[in-house]
């Protein structure tokens, strides 16, 4: 297991798959008052999405498709930590029923996946 093969598994349908279905039913949840059971799921599915993935999948191959290149080079500890920011704002807003603030949680989310669309543009304004 080589250094970036925890940072491919994020990548993966599976595991996105499991975090996304745990994120909304916990928002759910969260909205309906039932934080027991809410944070449960919210913490519990991308585990077991990860869990699956690690142990099932070839993560391996997701390093030579786009998505895999895409996160290697563009998910630095702190996009991630703008994800989690994002993911703990949104769950904030369910509990509050604050669709604002959970729509302000998406944005810190995607900000977080958008690393490299920003680069690139930096990058692109550097050299004209």
């Amino acid at each position: 297991m080589d250094k970036d093969f925890v940072l491919l598994h994020q990548v993966h349908p599976v595991k996105l798959a499991f975090d996304v279905a745990a994120a909304v039913a916990s928002n759910v949840l969260l909205w309906r008052h039932r934080p027991c059971v809410g944070l449960v799921v919210r913490f519990a599915g991308p585990m077991v999405g990860s869990a699956v993935v690690l142990r099932f999948a070839d993560v391996g191959r997701l390093r030579r498709r786009p998505a895999g290149q895409y996160i290697v080079h563009n998910m630095p500890p702190t996009s991630q930590f703008l994800r989690l920011a994002g993911d703990a704002a949104m769950a904030y807003g369910s509990w509050r029923r604050n669709p604002k603030l959970m729509a302000a949680g998406l944005g810190i989310i995607v900000l977080g996946w958008s690393r490299g669309i920003f680069s690139r543009t930096f990058q692109e304004v550097e050299r004209a």
